[in-house]
Formats: C-alpha cells, structure tokens, sequence
C-alpha cells in the first residue's frame, strides 16, 4: 500500500514537472515574441528604414534636392554640393551663426583649392544678425578670390552689405530684384542700465552699417546716416546709380 502510494506521487510528481516545462517553454516562447516585438520597434527592418527614408524624402521639409549625374561616369550628390563644387554659394535665408558657418567655410574651401578663381555668391535674404553680416564681408575682403555677388528676389537690411562688398565691376543683380537699405533691428531688454547699453550698441551697429556702406558705394556717410533713418528701396537700375551693384543680369 505504501509503495503504490509513493508510486502515485512519483506519477504526480512527473507530471507535474512536465507541465511546469511545457509552461515555461511557453512562457520563453512568448517572452521571445514580445522581445522581437521590441526590437522590431527599436531597430525597424532594412526594408522598414528604406521605405521611412523614402517618406521623408518625398515629404520632409528637411531634405535636400539630389543632383542626377549626366552620364559622365560621375555620382549623383546633393543640390549645394553641386554648386560649391561649380564655386557657387547661396544665401537664401536669415543669417545666422548657423549660416555664417557654412558660408564662410564654403568660401575659404574654394579659396584653398583654387586661390585665383572666382567664387560666386547669390543672395536672396532680407534679414541677418549684423555680427554674422560683417564676418562673411571680411571673409569676402581677407581670401584671394574675386567674388561676384548676385541679388536675386529681394536683399535688404544688413544683408545689403555682402552685396555691396563684391568685387567692384561684378556687382550683379537680376532685373526684378529689390534692395531695400534699412537700419539693423534689435530688441531691447532688461534692467534700465542693459537696455541703455544694448541701445548703444545698436546705434553703434547702425553707423557701422552705413561706414560699410559709405565705402563700397561712395555715398557720403551722413547723407547716408540720413537715408538710414528710414527705409529706402531700390530698383536694379536704382541700384546701379547709388553704387550698390555695377550691372544688370537681362
């Protein structure tokens, strides 16, 4: 009687070991299931990242055009290394530390590569830190290079002074491009003694403005002071008679 009794707990015992493994394989099964399901989500498929990229490329607001090659064996490359392999910088937005960067950058690497050639720079920028203006005209005034400047849709405020500050004789501008001479903005804030320091240096940086443009026009610097108090546009042709540009791009 007592074996067969320790013989039914051997049986239960079994089984219930069999069970416990038959529970726990299954356990791991789905446990292995939810970590694919995690690492499916932390590291998407090739095929996954292809069709994302694909996505932003056809709706991002990030992304940059891509040059296709013409036949020449050569490889396709993005819009702007295109052009500043052609020596051609734009400038189509505010500029800032950020933008300053690049464009300077752009400027000393075609100056190292080819010190005597010309470098081509299209504007299209209506607003600028005023800092940031005047490092790329002394980039433009320090390399070797002859750089041609272009305005293109409208160049106004401190921007004006890169246009200005081109090569005499490749000063250019498109027919229906608009050049508006402003005084630098700035906010003022803080205690009474910042905000009188902040106004001084904004009016230091007014007079400044019209000192740079007073050498690249010929334009009397007081007049110029004067002009500055207010906004004052300029047609290509306009442009020409006041110095700001040589010629017209017909």
């Amino acid at each position: 009687m007592f074996a067969l009794r320790n013989t039914a707990n051997n049986a239960t015992g079994a089984a219930s070991s069999v069970s416990s493994k038959t529970n726990a394989k299954k356990n791991n099964v789905i446990n292995c299931r939810r970590r694919g399901q995690l690492l499916k989500k932390r590291f998407p498929s090739t095929k996954s990242r292809a069709k994302a990229k694909a996505m932003s490329i056809r709706n991002g607001p990030e992304t940059v055009p891509i040059v296709v090659p013409l036949g020449d064996g050569s490889q396709q490359q993005d819009l702007f290394t295109f052009l500043v392999n052609n020596r051609i910088v734009f400038i189509g937005e505010r500029i800032d530390e950020d933008s300053t960067a690049i464009i300077v950058a752009q400027m000393l690497a075609l100056e190292s590569e080819a010190p005597n050639e010309p470098i081509t720079l299209y504007i299209n920028a209506t607003a600028g830190t005023q800092y940031c203006v005047v490092a790329i005209v002394d980039a433009m005034e320090m390399i070797t290079c002859p750089v041609k400047t272009v305005a293109m849709g409208c160049v106004a405020g401190p921007p004006l002074m890169i246009l200005a500050a081109g090569t005499k004789g490749e000063r250019y501008s498109m027919k229906s491009a608009r050049m508006i001479l402003a005084q630098p903005l700035g906010g003022l804030s803080g205690t009474s003694v910042e905000v009188k320091l902040q106004a001084l240096e904004l009016n230091r940086n007014a007079k400044a403005q019209s000192a740079f443009i007073a050498k690249y026009t010929g334009q009397d610097y007081e007049e110029l002071r004067g002009l500055m108090t207010r906004d004052t546009y300029f047609g290509a042709k306009e442009a020409i008679d006041f110095g700001l540009i040589d010629h017209i791009v017909e």
